[in-house]
């Protein structure tokens, strides 16, 4: 290398050097100084406020219910083994006393009937026959007294087999609605054997002693129902059209919640409610629809406070109040009477115009 070219090397070195010590040796990774963050001011804690005020506490319910006989005549069979021939009722049908509803396979009888009839209407003439001659001294007391015995004889042989054919016939006891049909034979595939006083067909009399209004316990009312009606609550009753508004010109009524031990055995006490209706109108018949509306209590002038702000502690009921210094809550103790799910009456611990934390 000529003096020339290493000069040139040496000024391109000293250039280098001097540009890293220029640079603060960025070639070099540098450390990143870390994040601080930003302070943050704490949201202010916001309350709803509720003004004490006194006004009046009503635990109501109200609901729907169906105007319905609970009362029914059982229809039946005096004796077994004969089997369903004919239905001459429907579900919902109206028949009258008399009426034939069902008939069974009397084939069998109907022979031995004509034959018992011919046979005490044979027997009913020898008689007057044999009368006569008693009568005018022809034949002995022994004989006339045979001729009783045989009559007697042949009339209950009648009898016997004509009850046992009209045993076959069922007919309506009452006039009413047929409520209830037994379609274990009715609709059998196979002929059964008919057992004696089980129940073929029910007819409903719609006698007005034992029509009543029925709702369910478990049906929709509203949120501050009671838990169960008591027996003698009135009720506020109200006619509905089939769009469940109230039909028009027809006043509204009363009614008396019941005991179970003053309905028949056909209630379902347990799953319904029963109203007896007071003086309905003549537009509320069987099937209708009426709305119940019923005031458990209502008490004016007290007190009253949102239950949403009301709090329990080991028996102990408190509120929270803001302190007006410190901003903080603070605990109020307080009484507290009737109470329904949204308002609770205020014994003591507040007056009128005091403001408690709501949420």
């Amino acid at each position: 290398m000529n003096k020339k070219s290493y000069r040139i090397l040496i000024a391109i070195i000293i250039i280098v050097q001097a540009a890293i010590a220029l640079s603060g040796c960025s070639i070099f990774p540098t450390e990143e100084e870390p994040d601080v963050p930003a302070l943050k001011t704490p949201k202010p804690i916001e309350y709803s406020f509720y003004q004490v005020k006194k006004g009046t506490l009503t635990s109501s319910t109200a609901g729907i219910g169906t105007v319905n006989s609970i009362y029914y005549t059982a229809q039946s069979f005096p004796v077994n083994g004969s089997r369903f021939k004919a239905l001459y009722v429907e579900l919902g049908q109206y028949v009258k006393e008399g009426d034939l509803l069902m008939e069974l396979d009397n084939s069998d009888l109907e022979i031995d009937y004509l034959q018992a009839e011919l046979a005490y209407e044979r027997q009913k003439m020898v008689f007057e026959d044999q009368q006569a001659q008693y009568n005018n001294g022809s034949i002995s007391d022994t004989a006339y007294r045979v001729a009783e015995l045989e009559l007697e004889n042949a009339r209950k042989q009648y009898e016997s087999i004509k009850a046992a054919y009209e045993g076959t016939k069922l007919y309506a006891k009452v006039s009413g609605k047929v409520v209830y049909i037994n379609s274990a034979y009715t609709a059998a595939t196979e002929a059964k054997e008919i057992v004696a006083g089980e129940t073929m067909i029910a007819i409903d009399p719609e006698n007005p002693d034992y029509i009543y209004l029925e709702f369910d316990k478990s049906g929709t009312v509203t949120e501050n129902a009671p838990q169960q009606f008591r027996i003698g609550a009135k009720l506020t009753l109200t006619l509905l059209d089939n769009a469940g508004k109230p039909v028009v010109g027809v006043d509204q009524f009363q009614g008396t919640v019941v005991s179970i031990d003053s309905l028949g055995a056909s209630a379902d006490t347990s799953n319904k409610y029963y109203c007896k209706m007071e003086n309905p109108p003549a537009e509320v018949v069987v099937g209708s629809s009426v709305r119940y509306d019923y005031t458990e209590y209502s008490i004016e002038d007290c007190l009253i406070i949102p239950t949403s702000a009301l709090y329990e502690f080991n028996g102990n009921q408190f509120v929270y109040m803001l302190d007006s210094d410190t901003n903080l809550r603070v605990q109020v103790p307080v009484q507290i009477g009737y109470r329904t799910s949204s308002q609770a009456q205020v014994l003591d611990g507040l007056k009128a115009g005091d403001v408690i934390i709501d949420k």
